[in-house]
């Protein structure tokens, strides 16, 4: 079903993929730091590159909680903790999300990054889109990614606020940023059963601009009344997923 992907916004990079894959590559130690996170060998000494692989991130052997929206054989779809609303991250507005519906998909296998796909594992892309795909279509699904976004969009409010809290500075701005991102949020709740497969993105993140050291896929709603109150500052090194995926595809035919 993956490749009936007509939304493909973050296309027409496979030139800096391909770059990306080399430099990845080029680093001593790549290949086997990747099958040691891959098979979680105990006591592998991994690289010190910038922003490199590590035996264990918040994704790694993921079990679940309010977080997980859906599973399926090899993968879970699960929520971004981060709200969607650039009001709530007036320090760094590239710490919101870049949609109203941003979630994240991981292999419940440790897979690095995209840099780190091969044929043996490229599947789990094809698998997560599946997966999206067949529970869009289903009412619970897209209501389970509704109150998620609500609960980012609180639990940033609730951080916020303790914060300025403990720095004894009044609390009234986080609030404010909070209610204002829930009105917003509420004009998802209105629209969100209108959204269609095609209405969705599918994009990766390479080493080195990756934010978890674990192979994470971004689905992002893109029609713009989704994208309006969201980042876009991350969108020039989102890479089109599927086009990550046929460049591993033709390496392995070489």
């Amino acid at each position: 079903m993956s490749n009936s992907v007509t939304n493909r916004l973050f296309s027409g990079k496979s030139e800096k993929i391909g770059t990306q894959f080399v430099d990845f590559f080029r680093k001593p130690g790549a290949l086997k730091d990747v099958e040691a996170y891959l098979n979680q060998t105990k006591d592998h000494c991994y690289g010190n590159h910038e922003k490199w692989i590590k035996e264990k991130t918040v994704f790694t052997g993921y079990t679940g909680g309010p977080a997980l929206l859906a599973e399926g054989e090899n993968v879970l779809i699960i929520g971004n903790h981060n709200s969607f609303d650039v009001t709530q991250y007036k320090e760094d507005p590239a710490k919101a999300g870049m949609s109203m519906i941003h979630i994240l998909g991981i292999p419940k296998k440790g897979i690095f990054n995209g840099v780190s796909l091969n044929h043996n594992t490229v599947s789990v892309i094809d698998e997560t889109i599946d997966l999206f795909k067949d529970k869009w279509e289903t009412p619970d699904f897209r209501q389970k990614v509704l109150d998620y976004q609500k609960l980012a969009i609180t639990n940033r409010t609730s951080t916020e606020s303790l914060a300025r809290l403990n720095e004894e500075l009044d609390p009234r701005p986080a609030l404010d940023a909070g209610d204002e991102a829930i009105s917003h949020w509420k004009e998802l709740e209105a629209g969100i059963h209108s959204l269609k497969f095609d209405d969705f993105t599918f994009g990766l993140h390479l080493w080195p601009d990756h934010s978890v050291g674990h192979l994470h896929l971004h689905i992002i709603a893109t029609p713009d009344w989704c994208r309006k109150y969201s980042t876009f500052k991350h969108d020039e090194k989102t890479k089109d997923a599927l086009e990550v995926c046929n460049f591993v595809r033709g390496l392995s035919r070489v």
